[in-house]
């Protein structure tokens, strides 16, 4: 046996001196492209690029905006079962996820919604010094190429503040160009209006708060999506110091010598099942995403040491918190025939607080939600091994931000298409935790993960949830939404609260926005990575993905993810003056 391993040592010693690279990605998504596009940008370094999906630039489904929801299920997607959730039925749910070069950018719905300025300043709270609104705002707007809204689309609720878009950036934002042109956008923003959610000017100020039509990652010109491969790598893609790697990284190899935590290169398999390898110069960055990343440094020897020894894997670096600390997002949606037929989309979005959504009851709400922090810390630290204490208090953060800085924690989806009429509604901020871990060492290891979302751990959750739905069937009930329905008044799929119990469980479904699985974090709070996103206990290991998001946010992730990586750019550049 000790043979075998050190002849497989050897080969991927000789795999390794055969191709070299200054800086080694893993994971071809909106971040590890963005970082290949600026990092190989300079001619004098070399970049790989590691990804197993496939080119999806001849796919209508991926180009055309309004065809984005036929993409889920389809070979462009990983679907991710989870196991069986007690909050869910016992259901298994998929978790989508893309599987294109581009990663979820090619499959998204491509909501360009920052969130609020709260969430970003607690980071700063979580020993994230230099990371707060202030810090990440003007990378927000370095990335952003901005189409104002022409008058047409103005007169259907387009709406924006100048200032707060970058317009000389890579990434095209915009109003969709087939934004409904008939009574639905009146008679959704009069009806949410009534409710007490006033229109707001712009989404993207930092306060979310309001009925919105929202923005998204399209060319309107065009028509056509603006993903992370085409904005960042197809039109760079014949640099010759830019290669892409056709393959699924495994794990991080290991410098030898007396300094602890160089890393050297990545294993992978290849798009031929060959176990190939690379070495990096300089840097390794991972990029995979919050579900395949705390699976790589698993792998690697990166993660709870009693989650490792199961499998058989030697501890490198202990870091428990690697693959803790999920927080996906519930989603329940109600649909309901139109009485017309809608010739657009309709992309408009309700952000609710805890203040809008149970008024007087807020204060009680609050506290009873404060008297359970210290069980549902101590549930999670039997369930994860990090220190209860430490989970406490990043519960105890959250707390403040949801009730003491009035930051959104649910949004309705408001929208028509065709014939029919909907409303998806998220709780944003669930205080629930769940995790992600491997199943096992093989080769299938990274696309068949132990995949946990905790839905409904947090009775708040749940509250959430019931209630966010209730008010999505009351809208549907009132007009003027309600003269759009067939039938008039709908009749909606619960009354009681047994009823709503039954329905949420049979169709609660994720919203595929999973992030915290390798935490931006103080190391004693759990945390994976450093404010500088180097791994701890690591020279050269970077985490630049959804995965270090150390809390939810009540935008969507793109925004966010974008002027993460556009920061972690500059980290890097600066690291090798």
């Amino acid at each position: 046996m000790k043979a075998a391993v050190l002849v497989l040592l050897a080969t991927l010693s000789r795999e390794i001196s055969s191709a070299e690279y200054d800086f080694v990605i893993v994971g071809g998504g909106p971040c590890g492209l963005l970082l290949a596009n600026r990092l190989s940008a300079d001619p004098n370094v070399t970049v790989a690029v590691i990804d197993p999906g496939q080119d999806a630039r001849g796919n209508p489904n991926v180009t055309k905006p309004t065809a984005w929801l036929s993409n889920l299920g389809t070979s462009l997607d990983w679907q991710y079962n989870s196991v069986p959730q007690p909050g869910a039925g016992n259901r298994t749910l998929v978790h989508h996820s893309g599987r294109a070069i581009g990663g979820s950018s090619t499959i998204n719905g491509m909501t360009y919604i920052r969130g609020d300025k709260t969430e970003v300043d607690t980071w700063e709270a979580l020993g994230n010094k230099g990371w707060s609104w202030d810090t990440l705002y003007p990378y927000y707007k370095q990335v952003e190429h901005f189409i104002a809204p022409t008058e047409a689309q103005e007169a259907i609720g387009a709406a924006y503040v100048p200032e707060y878009h970058g317009e000389d950036g890579p990434i095209p934002v915009s109003f969709l160009a087939e934004l409904d042109p008939g009574v639905f956008h009146v008679a959704a923003a009069e009806t949410w209006n009534s409710f007490g959610y006033p229109t707001i000017p712009d989404v993207n100020g930092g306060v979310t708060k309001g009925y919105d039509v929202w923005p998204m990652t399209v060319d309107r010109d065009a028509d056509l999506r603006q993903d992370a491969a085409t904005v960042f790598y197809w039109p760079v893609a014949d640099r010759p110091n830019l290669t892409l790697l056709n393959g699924t990284a495994r794990r991080v190899l290991w410098k030898d010598g007396e300094q602890q935590g160089v890393a050297a290169g990545v294993e992978y398999i290849a798009s031929d099942s060959s176990t190939q390898a690379v070495s990096a110069n300089k840097e390794i960055i991972l990029s995979a995403g919050a579900i395949r990343t705390p699976l790589v440094l698993e792998l690697s020897g990166i993660g709870n040491p009693s989650v490792l020894t199961s499998l058989g894997i030697e501890t490198q670096i202990s870091l428990p918190g690697v693959g803790e600390n999920l927080q996906e997002q519930p989603s329940i949606a109600l649909f309901y025939q139109g009485n017309v037929t809608f010739t657009g989309y309709g992309p408009y979005g309700t952000f609710a607080t805890a203040d809008d959504l149970f008024g007087d009851d807020v204060s009680n709400i609050a506290s009873a939600v404060k008297a359970n922090l210290s069980e549902w810390a101590r549930a999670t630290s039997d369930r994860s091994g990090l220190p209860v204490e430490a989970v406490e208090k990043v519960l105890r953060l959250q707390h403040a931000m949801v009730f003491d800085q009035n930051t959104s924690i649910a949004e309705f989806l408001t929208t028509s298409y065709g014939g029919l009429l909907g409303c998806a509604t998220v709780p944003l901020l669930p205080f629930s935790r769940g995790s992600i871990h491997l199943r096992s060492t093989g080769v299938e290891a990274m696309n068949d993960p132990v995949l946990d979302p905790g839905f409904f751990r947090a009775e708040f959750d749940y509250l959430v949830q019931v209630t966010i739905a209730k008010l999505a069937q009351r809208f549907w009930s009132t007009e003027p939404a309600r003269s759009l329905v067939a039938g008039g008044a709908p009749t909606g799929p619960a009354t009681t609260d047994t009823e709503w119990a039954t329905y949420i469980s049979e169709n609660v479904s994720p919203n595929s926005h999973p992030f915290g699985t390798a935490a931006m974090m103080a190391r004693e709070l759990g945390g994976v990575v450093s404010p500088e996103l180097k791994v701890y206990g690591t020279c050269n290991l970077r985490v630049v993905d959804a995965s270090i998001l150390p809390l939810q946010l009540s935008g969507h992730p793109t925004s966010t993810l974008y002027a993460i990586a556009e920061r972690a750019a500059e980290f890097i550049r600066g690291a090798h003056q």
